[in-house]
């Protein structure tokens, strides 16, 4: 069974600074090409579910807003000696229906079945690319979107 990883997009204000942070982030892994890694503490421990087509999904200002992919899990050390986990993904903003969800610390699992779906699936062909943030969530909560 798929399942996907919820984490909030610390400071960033957009989606087009979310694309901006993923950019600067993004390196080439020598197994994986190019990745963005997500940096943790703790390891999930439904790690098979979620690297069988799971997404990490981002909380932008208490909306869920976009994804990416998630491609692998990898251990090191840190500064101080002790253990991390980094995240890989895709280097992808995958847009998505936006749904208000609170913010919280870390990250949350999150079934597939409660996911919100990708932007232009139900064959709109529309792009929100430049719409706000605030404008998404209100025309979804209206119904319009």
């Amino acid at each position: 069974m798929t399942l996907h990883l919820l984490r909030v997009a610390a400071g960033v204000k957009s989606v087009d600074h979310l694309r901006e942070v993923v950019e600067r982030y993004t390196y080439h892994h020598d197994e994986y090409g190019l990745v963005m890694p997500l940096t943790t503490r703790n390891r999930p421990k439904r790690q098979e579910e979620l690297l069988t087509g799971g997404s990490a999904y981002w909380i932008v200002k208490n909306v869920i807003l976009a994804r990416a992919p998630l491609i692998a899990f990898e251990e090191f050390q840190t500064g101080d000696g002790r253990m991390a986990i980094n995240m890989l993904i895709k280097p992808e903003v995958i847009l998505t229906e936006p749904r208000p969800k609170r913010g919280f610390q870390g990250w949350r699992y999150l079934k597939p079945e409660d996911a919100p779906i990708d932007l232009g699936v139900k064959g709109t062909g529309q792009s929100y690319d430049d719409m706000p943030v605030e404008m998404m969530t209100e025309l979804k909560e209206l119904g319009l979107l």
